[in-house]
């Protein structure tokens, strides 16, 4: 599957979780004896506070650039990123007012192509990601986020020519590393700006792993779109 392809199918999903979330807004506000709170949540103290479901369950969408970091990264040209998509089920289990916590399994395409004079490198690789992100809501809809992904890779075609020699090899599997996030929420849509940085190295039987005694971790930015029903 090309990778325009996957951004397009990726695109077509979050038009239409943005669709589905106007006019859905909902920001938990004091209301008056004569009102009525409207939420798919539960209210208490005869509906003057919203308060929301204590689970949820929805669908995320990312895209972003996939890039490494680690010894001498620059050499598998950490400075010209290729492009990360992902899209799977986003389950949100409420702890409080403040506190959530967000597992989530997706399906995650990685390309990444770079040239130098002696050498080229070119990776391609699919993986079921598996985040479980701990969210803080701080002010208004606004939330940080910090957690873990375990990443098994189900396939991957990375390639190395150096000095006219091809190779094949592998990332380590499965893959492991942190993330960091920033976000808004309303009552069924969020949107974030994600880190992730891997902690697993690529393996170091690779033609440059080998030739310069690198090691690099996979590194992704990107934007990402939840819609909770």
């Amino acid at each position: 599957m090309k990778i325009k392809h996957l951004f397009f199918a990726a695109s077509l999903i979050a038009c239409a979780t943005v669709a589905f979330a106007e006019g859905s807004r909902e920001i938990p506000v004091n209301r008056g004896a004569n009102e009525t709170a409207v939420s798919f949540g539960y209210s208490a103290e005869s509906n003057s506070q919203f308060y929301p479901r204590w689970f949820t369950a929805g669908v995320r969408v990312s895209g972003g650039f996939f890039s490494f970091i680690g010894k001498e990264a620059d050499y598998v040209g950490w400075k010209h990123p290729g492009s990360a998509v992902d899209v799977g089920p986003v389950f949100r289990f409420r702890l409080n007012r403040i506190f959530e916590i967000d597992p989530a399994i997706s399906f995650a395409y990685r390309y990444h192509k770079y040239n130098r004079d002696e050498y080229s490198l070119k990776f391609q690789e699919y993986l079921i990601q598996i985040p479980v992100v701990a969210r803080a809501n701080v002010y208004d809809g606004f939330f940080v986020g910090a957690g873990i992904q375990l990443s098994p890779i189900v396939y991957s075609k990375n390639k190395a020519t150096s000095y006219g020699f091809p190779t094949e090899f592998n990332s380590s599997n499965p893959e492991f590393g942190g993330i960091f996030e920033l976000g808004y929420a309303f009552t069924h849509f969020a949107i974030d700006a994600r880190l992730y940085a891997a902690a697993t190295d690529y393996s170091d039987n690779d033609i440059i792993g080998v030739w310069k005694g690198l090691t690099y971790r996979p590194l992704v930015v990107s934007l990402g779109a939840t819609y909770l029903f």
